[in-house]
């Protein structure tokens, strides 16, 4: 079938482009042995200096056979293929502005175009979780062993530092996500399991334990942008929100690193009600699913807590949502509800020249925290702000 006739449906599973689905559905037709991968990578490589991005419509059963080899193949291909799709998908970006403003684009070279697109970030992104499972597998033998020679286990694994290349990945996606590509599909409506395949890539490399080490920073910064402009221009504000809840509840490493992200959104990009969406779905947690949940719970706590030091303004709008929480058994989230408050009073409702609305909410603040030691709140508060402030100076 030629190129421009078939549609490239993005699988839930990989074993779905094996099986034919609906008519012109694009379905694998050979995965291929592993001794004919570099002859075949060679002749995609070929291909793609004479057609451009567009040579991915012949030649995705190469890469499909080498994420289906991923674990038995030679670390060497693993970084060649790498490092080729990364080429195919950034001349891809570099491209599509004029195609997507050239008006008289037939609708099989649009197509042609949609497919390539799609196929592009699909192999690039499921080879960028090939090289993840394989990192965090090598993460887990360096707890056992102490983290004795770590590095070089991992260029031996891979043939270089994985923890470099992942920034880059995510910078190109963002780019690519920038551009008008909604005009490829039909109606200018995009996908939905195309937003969810770019973002999903996001989500699973914040599960890493190690993604809030401090030398991980450019690539949780790369992974918010490119959430952030996902949850401005393609709708993704529901899909995070569910994410959110259930990675605090999963993840006890992430709540800092997801407090930083919302945080980002809702200040630099003009995502304000992301906060009062997550805080709605916390609230609505009833006192027998936090009680069977303690992992889960603490993440919450974690987050309110986190989030009221960094955006107090913002969060004060959904307080109410929240208050339901002081009167339950649940210590941990009474505690947050109070730290929340007490932050607020301390960064927004101080001052002399609040207005009436705003002295109400501080003397009702107040009020609460009393009966719940607030001089302790507030000499706890002003500890971590001495300390913080120590730090800086260092």
């Amino acid at each position: 079938m030629a190129p421009q006739m078939y549609e490239f449906h993005l699988p839930l599973s990989p074993e779905e482009l094996l099986k034919s689905g609906g008519v012109n559905q694009y379905v694998v037709q050979e995965v291929l042995s592993i001794k004919h991968l570099p002859p075949q990578l060679r002749a995609f490589q070929a291909a793609f200096r004479a057609q451009g991005p567009l040579a991915m419509l012949q030649h995705f059963d190469t890469i499909y056979s080498i994420l289906h080899h991923f674990r038995s193949i030679d670390p060497g291909l693993k970084e060649d293929t790498l490092e080729f799709l990364i080429k195919v998908v950034s001349r891809h970006s570099q491209e599509l502005p004029a195609i997507l403003d050239d008006t008289t684009l037939s609708g099989s070279d649009r197509n042609a175009h949609l497919n390539a697109l799609k196929m592009n970030c699909y192999a690039l992104i499921r080879l960028l979780e090939s090289f993840e499972t394989m990192a965090s597998q090598t993460n887990l033998v360096d707890l056992d062993l102490g983290g004795k020679g770590k590095k070089a286990r991992t260029k031996a694994a891979h043939g270089f530092d994985w923890e470099e290349e992942r920034q880059p990945i995510l910078q190109l996606l963002t780019q690519l996500l920038q551009l008008d590509i909604r005009h490829l599909w039909n109606h200018s409506i995009i996908e939905e399991e195309f937003v969810s395949l770019v973002t999903g890539c996001c989500y699973r490399l914040l599960e890493n334990p190690t993604i809030n080490h401090q030398k991980n920073r450019p690539t949780r910064e790369a992974i918010t942008h490119l959430l952030g402009v996902a949850l401005t221009r393609y709708n993704h504000m529901l899909s995070a929100t569910v994410k959110i809840i259930q990675m605090l509840q999963h993840f006890e490493h992430l709540a800092p690193v997801l407090v930083a992200a919302v945080s980002l959104w809702a200040t630099d990009y003009g995502m304000k009600s992301i906060v009062g969406e997550i805080v709605r779905e916390i609230g609505q947690k009833c006192p027998q699913e936090l009680s069977r949940d303690p992992s889960g719970t603490k993440g919450f706590a974690a987050f309110l807590t986190e989030l009221a030091e960094r955006v107090p303004a913002i969060l004060m709008s959904s307080m109410c949502i929240l208050l339901d929480h002081l009167d339950g058994e649940n210590y941990m989230m009474r505690n947050a509800v109070l730290a929340a408050m007490a932050e607020m009073v301390l960064q927004v409702l101080s001052g002399d020249q609040l207005e009436a609305a705003a002295r109400d909410t501080r003397d009702q603040f107040l009020d609460t925290l009393q009966p719940h030691g607030l001089h302790d709140f507030f000499k706890k508060k002003k500890k971590k702000k001495k300390k913080k402030k120590k730090k800086k100076k260092k």
